[in-house]
C-alpha cells in the first residue's frame, strides 16, 4: 500500500489520485468537506507513482524560478477590472490564452454556490472564474482534461492555488511550452462545507431560506482601497446583503484562522520565488507605495516568474498599466506571500460548529479567540519570524 502524505500536510491538490494508472485511488469529502485521497489497496499494483508525484512529499523537486519580477498592474478595460477581486490582470492573462486558441482552467461557482474547477474555451464565459472564492475548489479531474489538450496541441492557462499548481506540475512531470501557470497569494482555503453551510445560513437570515442569486465576495460598490470591498449577496427582488470583509463572520472565521484545511498552517509553497509563470494578488498598500496607482478600483500585485511569464506580460502589456516594484516593497502588507497561516487552537471546534450550522455559537467562540492568550501569539509569531529569516534575502 502506498505511503501517501499525511492528513496533516495533504493539500487535497488530486495529483496522486490523477496519476494512479489503475485508478485505485479517489478523492472522498471528509466532514467538513476538505478532498483526501483513498486508496482501493485490492486493486493497488504497488508502482509507486503516487509517492513520486506528490508535491508535499517531493517538494523541491521541480525548479523554481531563479529571478523574479513584480508589478503593480490594473487593466485599462474599466468594466473587466470592477468585474475582478483586484485589477483584472488575470483576465487580461486568459484573454490573451483564449485569443491563441486555448483553453483556460480556474474556480467557478456551481449552482448552489459550492466550488470546482471548470474549462473555459471562449469569452463570454470567463465571468465564471472572475471574483474571489474563499472555499479549497474541486478539481475533479481537470489535470487529466489538461494533459490532453495539451497532448492536443492546445495552449492552457491554468490558474489554482500555490499547491494545486504544483500538483499539476507535479502531475505532468516535464514542462510544456503550451502551459502558463498563475498561482496566487493565498492566505489559505477555508472548509466547503462551512461555505455551504454559511451560504445557507445567509439564505435562511436574508431571504426566507431561498439561495442568492449572485454572490461576489469581493464587491468594489463600497470601493476597493484601504480593504473598503465588500461581501455582496444578491437575492430576488432587489433584496441583498452586504458587510465588509472586517464585518462578515465567514470572511472572520477564514481570516482568522479557524476554519482552514489543516495544511494551511505548514504551507511549504511560500516565498516570492515559485514554479509558476505568475503569482497575483491584491496590492495592498499601494496606497503608500505608489499611490499614483491606486484610483480605489482595484490594482493587482503581479510576480512574473518565467521567461514564458514575461512574454505573455509583455503581449498584454498595451491593455494594462503597470510599474516595476521592489518584493520587499510590493509585499510588505501582505504577508500571505511568505507566511503560512497557523490554525487557532479552537479550530476544530469551530468546524464541528460550522459543519452544524452553529454560526451563532461560531460568533461566540470567535469573540472569545480574538482576545487571544499570549502563548498563541508567541507561537503564531515564531512561526513568521523563522519565514521571513527563510526569505531574508528580501529585506
Amino acid at each position: 500500500m502506498p505511503k501517501l502524505a499525511d492528513k496533516k500536510i495533504c493539500t487535497g491538490c488530486t495529483a496522486c489520485a490523477s496519476v494512479c494508472p489503475e485508478r485505485c485511488i479517489a478523492m472522498e469529502a471528509d466532514q467538513y468537506g476538505f478532498m483526501y485521497p483513498k486508496v482501493d489497496t485490492e486493486r493497488c499494483v504497488g508502482c509507486g507513482r503516487c509517492e513520486k508525484t506528490c508535491p508535499v512529499l517531493c517538494h523541491g523537486s521541480t525548479e523554481q524560478s531563479k529571478k523574479t519580477t513584480v508589478y503593480a498592474a490594473y487593466s485599462q478595460n474599466t468594466e473587466m477590472r470592477m468585474a475582478s477581486s483586484s485589477g483584472g490582470i488575470v483576465s487580461e492573462l486568459a484573454e490573451e490564452i483564449l485569443r491563441r486558441g486555448g483553453l483556460v482552467f480556474g474556480a467557478a461557482y456551481t449552482q448552489d454556490f459550492s466550488v470546482e474547477h471548470i474549462c473555459v474555451s471562449s469569452s463570454n464565459e470567463l465571468a465564471k472564474l472572475r471574483g474571489a472564492k474563499y472555499t479549497q475548489s474541486n478539481l475533479k479531474d481537470t489535470y487529466n482534461k489538461i494533459a490532453a489538450a495539451l497532448q492536443g496541441g492546445r495552449k492552457v492557462l491554468f490558474i489554482g492555488t500555490p499547491c494545486q499548481t504544483a500538483g499539476l506540475k507535479a502531475f505532468l512531470r516535464a514542462p510544456s511550452p503550451d502551459l502558463c501557470t498563475v498561482d496566487f497569494v493565498c492566505h489559505g482555503v477555508p472548509s466547503p462545507e462551512a461555505w455551504k453551510k454559511y451560504v445557507r445560513f445567509r439564505a435562511d437570515a436574508d431571504n426566507e431560506g431561498r439561495l442568492p442569486e449572485k454572490i461576489d465576495l469581493r464587491s468594489k460598490h463600497t470601493g476597493w482601497s484601504r480593504y473598503q470591498y465588500s461581501n455582496l449577496y444578491e437575492y430576488g427582488g432587489g433584496k441583498r446583503y452586504s458587510a465588509k470583509s472586517g464585518e462578515d463572520l465567514f470572511m472572520r472565521l477564514f481570516v482568522g484562522d479557524y476554519i482552514n484545511r489543516e495544511s494551511c498552517g505548514v504551507c511549504p509553497f511560500k516565498g516570492v520565488e515559485r514554479i509558476s509563470d505568475f503569482t497575483v494578488g491584491d496590492f495592498w498598500g499601494i496606497w503608500d507605495v505608489a499611490p499614483e496607482m491606486d484610483d480605489n478600483r482595484g490594482t493587482s500585485v503581479v510576480a512574473v516568474h518565467t521567461q514564458m511569464g514575461k512574454e505573455l506580460f509583455q503581449a498584454i502589456s498595451g491593455r494594462i498599466v503597470c510599474r516595476e516594484i521592489s518584493a520587499a516593497r510590493a509585499f510588505q502588507q501582505n504577508p500571505s506571500m511568505l507566511y503560512p497561516s497557523p490554525a487557532r487552537s479552537s479550530r476544530t471546534q469551530v468546524l464541528d460548529l460550522t459543519a452544524e450550522g452553529k454560526f451563532p455559537q461560531a460568533a461566540a467562540v470567535l469573540e472569545q479567540g480574538e482576545k487571544e492568550g499570549f502563548p498563541s501569539k508567541i507561537k503564531r509569531k515564531t512561526v513568521k519570524l523563522l519565514l521571513r529569516v527563510k526569505n531574508k534575502h528580501l529585506f
